[in-house]
């Protein structure tokens, strides 16, 4: 079997297979280290430490995940035309509404990738959690003031897109960048932000409720990433137990056909008569 796995086309898939290991192993790597970073996370006294928004968080760009939690000073103001109402958000075990405003950051950075020769055209802000109503129309009517204003506040990363179906006009599932840009035309981060505290300007004067942000728990090595681990390594065994079965196939395909029975055909020319078999009584 070694010198059939020895050949090109075996070695061949072979080869791929070890590829889709390595990126099995890496994957299974990668979400290890996930799950002692959130372990870690909650642990972290840094994040507690507010720190210039600018200096850490680059406008049209990826979040690095350590910066999630961490706390910020932000100065700008408000965008009032550019506000959402995110559906479905509790507080205090009542269903209601989030208003979610468009906050522009003094003198923004920018990421390496962003395409400076166009940053001039629109402005650039993240999405601030203002607030929590239980009541749709009083979302809807919330203003937020543009005076200048700084917020203490903490980085959330962003969520993912949700299907807006059936849900009116200026009301979506979720704070979703990707969602934002369709809605709003600005430049805008992978993150958004909730106010340590109402501020004095800014908010509005409205009936908007604080949303507190929630402190993260430590609830030890996270499982849930330690099993996507497991999973990737469990890929990688397949992958090769899959090349080695279809090598072993071949390989016993080939041996039945070298051990089937040989037949033997008799080949006479043209009008020569095959020999007689003698009978019992006939004479020597």
């Amino acid at each position: 079997m070694l010198r059939l796995a020895l050949k090109p086309r075996w070695l061949g898939f072979l080869a791929l297979v070890l590829l889709l290991v390595t990126a099995f192993v890496m994957l299974s790597a990668w979400q290890i280290d996930r799950a002692q970073s959130k372990s870690q996370q909650a642990d972290n006294p840094e994040l507690a430490v507010a720190k210039p928004f600018n200096d850490i968080m680059e406008a049209q760009g990826p979040m690095p995940g350590y910066l999630a939690d961490q706390r910020v000073t932000i100065s700008g103001h408000f965008l009032p035309d550019q506000q959402v109402v995110i559906d479905d958000r509790y507080l205090n075990g009542t269903k209601g509404y989030w208003v979610v405003t468009m906050f522009a950051p003094d003198d923004p950075e920018y990421a390496q990738a962003a395409d400076t020769d166009q940053l001039e055209s629109k402005p650039t802000a993240i999405p601030v959690v203002r607030g929590w109503t239980e009541d749709l129309e009083t979302a809807k009517a919330s203003t937020a003031s543009d005076q200048d204003v700084t917020l203490d506040a903490r980085i959330a990363p962003i969520e993912g897109p949700l299907d807006t179906k059936d849900l009116p006009e200026g009301v979506v599932r979720s704070v979703s960048t990707s969602q934002i840009v369709n809605l709003f035309d600005v430049y805008t981060y992978s993150a958004f932000l909730f106010p340590q505290e109402k501020p004095e300007v800014g908010i509005g004067g409205d009936q908007l409720s604080y949303v507190p942000y929630q402190e993260p728990q430590d609830e030890g090595f996270d499982l849930q990433s330690a099993f996507y681990a497991l999973e990737w390594i469990v890929f990688a065994v397949f992958a090769v137990y899959i090349w080695f079965r279809l090598l072993r196939d071949e390989y016993n395909a080939l041996r039945r056909e070298d051990q089937a029975p040989v037949e033997y055909v008799v080949v006479k020319d043209a009008g020569e008569k095959l020999p007689r078999t003698p009978k019992n009584g006939d004479p020597q």
